[in-house]
């Protein structure tokens, strides 16, 4: 298996595609401007920062599909000279990635099972089209802007990763927090917790919010004691 890695940025998708370091910097969902980096970048810069995560470009780039982005559209209609021509389905997108029309008259995305027509026979296709809006795009003006992408539910983690030389690293213990701040009594000093982080509560303050009070039920630390001393005594 390859050693080269492409570094994927968890963090976030464009629809299902995953979005990569680029090699002039930034990200980018074009596989072939994605950067690639040795076993030992990889691991370097994933330790770093746990969201920068590998894949094993081998592997990625045996499931990538070519998808067209609805921001780099041409001209459409029919152009001099050529006689190849695809249909693109308006108002559906996988993020920034248009549907085409594919064999049998079935919608994907994948831009490589296109049907080709000529534009007559696409202009026939057209105007069969109940309810459903088409473009006709010249092929070779989207071939010059289509890409290679990596959706995201393709991600093996086991292959692309571990089992490709890659170790996890250790992500660090976070400890459970009640969400309450330290203080101390203002009364007799001693430590007392509360979620108010503003304020030291007193020992009264703290005994009424642990048990769910609307009120405090006492003005001194000596008045809580023995009002405590009472209950258990009854």
């Amino acid at each position: 298996m390859s050693q080269l890695f492409y570094l994927r940025d968890s963090r976030s998708n464009v629809g299902s595609t995953c979005m990569f370091w680029a090699d002039r910097g930034g990200y980018t969902s074009n596989l072939d401007l994605a950067e690639v980096f040795t076993l030992e970048e990889a691991q370097r810069l994933f330790k770093i920062r746990h969201t920068d995560v590998p894949l094993c470009k081998e592997l990625v780039d045996e499931l990538a599909t070519v998808r067209v982005d609805h921001q780099y559209l041409v001209d459409d209609g029919t152009k001099t000279g050529c006689d190849e021509y695809v249909i693109c389905i308006n108002g559906e997108w996988d993020g920034n990635d248009v549907y085409w029309l594919s064999q049998f008259g079935f919608r994907d995305i994948n831009y490589n099972t296109a049907t080709i027509f000529s534009y007559q026979d696409a202009l026939d296709i057209q105007s069969l089209g109940v309810g459903i809006k088409t473009t006709i795009y010249a092929k070779p003006d989207i071939d010059a802007i289509a890409r290679r992408t990596f959706q995201a539910a393709n991600v093996n983690e086991r292959r692309m990763i571990t089992a490709a030389g890659i170790r996890k690293p250790k992500l660090p213990r976070t400890r459970q927090t009640t969400g309450k701040t330290r203080g101390n009594c203002p009364h007799c000093g001693c430590i007392t917790w509360g979620f108010n982080p503003y304020e030291n509560y007193s020992c009264a303050e703290q005994y009424s919010e642990r048990n769910g009070l609307s009120f405090v039920v006492s003005d001194t630390c000596e008045e809580l004691k023995a009002s405590k001393a009472r209950r258990k005594a009854a």
